[in-house]
């Protein structure tokens, strides 16, 4: 959650950097608009999403595989492995999201009431039609502002006809632009937000921009920049409307003033267009999740769905028919079918390292032929690679604490990834990472599940491990033979 919140602010500030030297002083304003809305939006999200660095492809685990290889039961695979005792946190999960919360309640109060005091001031007030907008005529010196199609003046300056056109054509634009929409969305985003403190520098250059853009709207009427400039002067008021209105008054009138005066160049606009369109992706890459899955050439642990296709090949060597008959007998004599909860009928191959050893020595000698009748006979037996500790580098071990994305197996048990806290990359000896697919995902709040092998662990079960390096398994399954009357399942 911490690298989220800095990745955010950063971004959100470099965002900001880039508007403030490169966009603002140009007068494309409609683009300035929807960059500024936009980047907020790029901010919030960018940091949650991921890239898989892999250099191979991970492993992926989805419920109901149509090839599935069960694992071998034996007493030393069956052995209860240790619990994994640690710490609890001094501070309480939920109390950093019940603070989030109730900070973001009050600012939605906050809102709320504003919205009913804008609301509640055009209630029993005089409402008289203006183009696509309404004038609602307030009995105090009001000053002119808008929220959304509703325009507020003082009726008494309506009443003399002592409003100016160019002031409701500037809160008519307001009004047809829809900023209402902007203000609303951006406080919002605040009370949901309020951790990254630049959103408020967004509110002030998206308010500001407002302006600019409702100055351009009447600039593109009859009246000329001399003459409005100093209207605008002579009608600034030091009233306060509703921070969530659109109003007349807004201050820093020195920009607004430059702006109407700056000539618009397209060349220039079309280059700081193709830097913004340069620099998304690139903050897109740099800030976004990275999931580092590769693994060494040799792999330090074993892959479980190897398949027959990997076994060593003897050239054309072939046993007998009578060592393939028992090789298919003493197979089919450990197999037993298991029904899931799904009513699938599952093989599972139960028998000793020695004879596991003994049938992958016959399937070593013989000829692709007879190997190609194992495979028919839906029999994969393969022998796992030589265990090898290998650590991890220190940029994936770091990587691995964040638990949106990772879910953590600490020699066969899950741990929350705080535990990783309490290790350093030396002790870790093997890791294996699977991606999620499917319904895998479901439930799941992360999206890869890693298994670690620590050093102590890797050496309290390495003898075990070298005695079962045979798989032996039927990797599909199907209705178990019928059993004929007195024989022995």
């Amino acid at each position: 959650m911490v690298s989220y919140l800095i990745k955010s602010i950063v971004c959100s500030g470099l965002l900001l950097v880039v508007y403030h030297f490169i966009l603002e002083r140009e007068k494309m304003l409609r683009f300035n608009r929807f960059y500024l809305l936009l980047a907020m939006v790029f901010a919030l999200l960018v940091p949650l999403a991921t890239i898989d660095m892999s250099s191979q492809v991970v492993e992926e685990l989805a419920p109901d595989n149509i090839v599935n290889v069960p694992t071998v039961h034996t007493a030393a695979v069956n052995a209860p492995l240790p619990v994994l005792q640690y710490d609890k946190p001094v501070i309480p999960d939920y109390l950093p999201w019940l603070a989030y919360g109730i900070i973001s309640t009050v600012l939605l109060l906050r809102i709320g009431i504003q919205i009913l005091t804008v609301l509640r001031s055009k209630s029993g007030r005089r409402i008289i039609p203006f183009e696509t907008a309404k004038l609602v005529l307030m009995p105090d010196d009001t000053p002119t502002y808008s929220f959304f199609n509703f325009i507020f003046i003082s009726q008494k300056a309506f009443d003399f006809e002592a409003v100016p056109k160019e002031i409701l054509a500037h809160e008519l634009a307001h009004s047809k632009q829809a900023h209402s929409i902007d203000i609303l969305f951006t406080e919002l985003l605040l009370a949901f937000c309020w951790f990254n403190p630049l959103f408020l520098l967004y509110r002030r250059a998206i308010r500001l921009n407002h302006e600019y853009l409702a100055d351009d709207a009447v600039l593109a009427g009859p009246t000329g920049v001399g003459e409005y400039q100093l209207l605008l002067l002579n009608t600034l008021l030091s009233h306060r409307t509703t921070t969530l209105a659109s109003s007349f008054n807004y201050p820093v009138t020195k920009k607004r003033l430059a702006m109407m005066t700056t000539k618009i160049n397209l060349r220039n606009q079309f280059i700081k267009k193709a830097l913004v369109a340069l620099l998304l992706p690139v903050l897109a890459f740099a800030l976004a999740e990275k999931t580092y899955s590769q693994q060494p050439a040799t792999e330090t642990i074993p892959k479980s769905e190897k398949g027959v296709n990997n076994a060593p090949v003897t050239g054309n060597a072939a046993v007998s028919e009578e060592e393939m008959k028992d090789f298919l007998a003493l197979v089919e004599k450990h197999t037993r079918h298991t029904k899931s909860r799904k009513g699938r009928i599952d093989p599972i191959v139960s028998m000793s390292p020695e004879q596991e050893n003994q049938l992958y020595a016959t399937y070593e000698r013989m000829s692709d032929v007879q190997k190609e009748r194992i495979k028919a006979n839906n029999i994969a037996i393969f022998r796992m690679d030589v265990p090898v500790k290998k650590a991890p580098e220190p940029d994936m071990f770091e990587n691995w604490k964040k638990p949106h994305i990772f879910g953590i197996w600490l020699n066969g048990t899950h741990v929350p990834n705080t535990v990783l806290n309490k290790y350093n990359t030396t002790d870790i000896a093997e890791y294996t990472l699977h991606r999620l697919v499917g319904k895998g995902l479901v439930g799941k709040g992360y999206k890869y599940q890693l298994e670690l092998t620590t050093n102590d662990e890797f050496d309290r079960t390495i003898e075990q491990r070298m005695n079962n390096r045979i798989v032996l398994a039927r990797v599909t399954w199907f209705d178990p033979p019928k059993v004929k009357a007195g024989t022995k399942k």
